[in-house]
């Protein structure tokens, strides 16, 4: 995780980038997925509902051919009974026939009961004839059905809803029923006329198995959204890590070439200088020791003027890397001028300094210098100074490692001078 998070740090902008966009995905992606989620689930309900609409098409059409026919009578057997409010109305329901048989009248309110309870036995849909004003008490409205009474009553043409407080939960539809022309004879007396809406049909269809349906499918939704979203990001994030790693690099780079001495590859004045800033400030606030070496090569200028600028970057490198060779770990080898370079050891004292330079100039001497057409013995002179309680500034510091330096070249060059 670490490797993963490290290449965000010192981006902010990019951190701020990434956050933004991984809020615009999120919301994008949850919008998108919210909505196919309230779109499916408005198709299952107009699904249902368009059933429900169905059987409340083919409850009425049932209803208007019984009536047509001034009703349809049945022989009263096993469970057929009387309807006692047709002889309420006026009508008489009974009819004797022959056989001592007994056919009694199933008026469109008692045959939708009747089918109602075949459908209510077989797939669990029922359905309830009401009214406002029913002549059978056992059609009287339950708060669903007189809300969309009182609905169709201002002009509403159908009601419907989901019911999750029964158990199981049921979808609930209702649609006014009109009064016609064949309707009159039973309900002439409770003041309807044609064209009155003088109920409705409420239907009840079992809702348990879709909202099984509809639950799964939610967590469906929930699920992929989740997983397209972590994916987005995920492909997000690693292609900003992959360019910040890149730019990361490349900031490291260029942070390097602007430290660095491009021929040596030591560190070049300006970043050696504040170094020297620094390590002064530290040694003076903890009374720590510090020491300079300044080394300069011996007659450089006739070697550039004998054998060209080109053999002479040969030999700067070469110097440069027999003298990385001979210091602490700790100290810092800086490139300071043409043939000038500086070495700032903290935390060393003047005779451990002093070996230091006697060692880098013996490295350095030592062995020719050569690029296989010719070669050159290179010698070095070195200034030795260490800070000292009177040193107020750097200045004095790094002017007195110079002019140790200039002492060794007035003593014949290749010597080690200090002050």
């Amino acid at each position: 995780m670490l490797t993963w998070a490290r290449p965000l740090k010192g981006f902010e902008e990019v951190k701020v980038f990434v956050v933004t966009l991984s809020f615009i995905i999120t919301l994008f992606v949850s919008l998108i997925f919210l909505g196919i989620y309230f779109r499916n689930n408005k198709l299952l309900l107009e699904t249902v509902k368009d059933q429900a609409a169905s059987y409340f098409e083919l409850i009425v059409q049932a209803r208007l051919w019984n009536a047509r026919h001034g009703g349809v009578y049945v022989e009263k057997t096993g469970d057929v009974r009387t309807n006692p409010y047709l002889a309420k109305a006026g009508i008489k329901p009974d009819i004797q026939c022959e056989g001592n048989r007994i056919l009694t009248m199933c008026d469109p309110t008692q045959m939708t009961g009747e089918i109602s309870r075949l459908t209510r036995a077989t797939g669990g849909v029922s359905f309830h004839m009401t009214s406002l004003k029913p002549m059978n008490p056992n059609n009287a409205p339950d708060s669903f059905e007189r809300t969309a009474l009182d609905r169709f009553e201002h002009g509403g043409r159908e009601v419907w809803l989901v019911d999750r407080e029964v158990m199981p939960p049921a979808f609930r539809y209702m649609k006014p029923l009109f009064v016609e022309k064949s309707c009159i004879p039973c309900h002439e007396q409770q003041g309807y006329r044609v064209g009155d809406i003088r109920g409705g049909i409420s239907i009840t269809i079992p809702f348990a198995e879709l909202d099984h349906k509809m639950r799964a499918n939610r967590f469906m939704i929930i699920v992929l959204s989740l997983v397209t979203i972590c994916l987005l990001l995920g492909i997000l994030y690693f292609m900003v890590w992959k360019l910040v790693v890149r730019l990361s690099a490349s900031r490291e780079q260029l942070k390097q070439m602007s430290i660095t001495d491009e021929l040596t590859g030591l560190r070049n004045r300006r970043y050696t200088m504040e170094r020297l800033g620094e390590e002064f400030q530290r040694a003076r606030r903890l009374e720590k020791s510090l020491c300079l070496i300044m080394g300069d090569l011996d007659h450089f200028k006739e070697i550039n003027d004998t054998y060209g600028h080109q053999f002479g970057d040969v030999v700067l490198k070469t110097v440069a890397a027999r003298m990385r060779s001979s210091i602490r770990e700790y100290d810092l080898l800086g490139r300071i001028g043409v043939e000038e370079f500086l070495i700032i050891s903290p935390d060393s004292d003047l005779d451990e300094t002093r070996r230091m330079a006697e060692r880098i100039k013996t490295v350095v001497k030592n062995d020719t210098i050569g690029d296989g057409a010719k070669e050159v013995k290179v010698t070095i002179s070195a200034g030795v100074t260490m800070l000292k309680a009177e040193d107020q500034t750097m200045d004095s510091l790094f002017s007195r490692a110079d002019d140790a330096l200039y002492a060794a070249k007035r003593q014949g060059r290749d010597k080690v001078a200090f002050l």
